[in-house]
């Protein structure tokens, strides 16, 4: 399954860059929305074909490590919105999700344990950007670092023209505990 990933330095320059691409790619008859191509991992020869190794963590298949702890901030039109969290994941599941500060619309309290819908692992923040990507979302946008494992940003527009529906992810602080590959 293959990931969008746009990597947005700036947003001045995101826009600037989209404007000045708009031309071409209404003329390209190609999506609107940039992919990254996998590079090739082998060569193949007329006289002997190369089997090309699979790729154990990334965009095309997800973040590797199954145990493992990470800030997650959620932006949203939502109580809590933009509080951090940090989750904790052991063998890819959430067994804890807990504020890191106070504060927001909700009134978090710095360790209480944060509403279900913050209980996301790194693979749940993939997954929902490549749903939302596969159900046609107005946009998905996803910086992922190069050679980095993980988004560090996320965010998605089901529709726009719909108000308050967007959602965006941030994660921060990824401290791997144990060295298991998921996949």
């Amino acid at each position: 399954m293959s990931m969008l990933r746009i990597t947005l330095r700036r947003a001045l320059a995101a826009t600037t860059a989209g404007l000045l691409l708009l031309p071409l790619a209404a003329c390209s008859g190609e999506d609107e929305v940039a992919r990254d191509q996998p590079a090739p991992t082998g060569t193949a020869s007329s006289d002997q074909d190369v089997e090309a190794e699979e790729p154990t963590s990334g965009p095309d298949v997800g973040f590797g490590p199954t145990d493992y702890a990470f800030t997650l901030q959620v932006s949203c039109f939502c109580p809590y919105a933009a509080v951090p969290v940090r989750v904790t994941v052991e063998d890819d599941r959430v067994v804890e999700a807990v504020f890191e500060k106070g504060g927001g619309r909700g009134g978090a309290k710095a360790g209480e344990p944060a509403p279900e819908f913050f209980e996301l692992t790194i693979d749940d923040v993939i997954a929902e950007a490549e749903d939302a990507e596969e159900a046609g979302a107005a946009r998905v946008d996803v910086t992922w670092p190069e050679g980095s494992d993980y988004p560090t940003e996320v965010y998605i527009d089901r529709d726009e023209r719909m108000a308050d529906e967007e959602i965006g992810y941030t994660l921060s602080d990824v401290k791997v505990v144990g060295e298991g590959i998921g996949g």
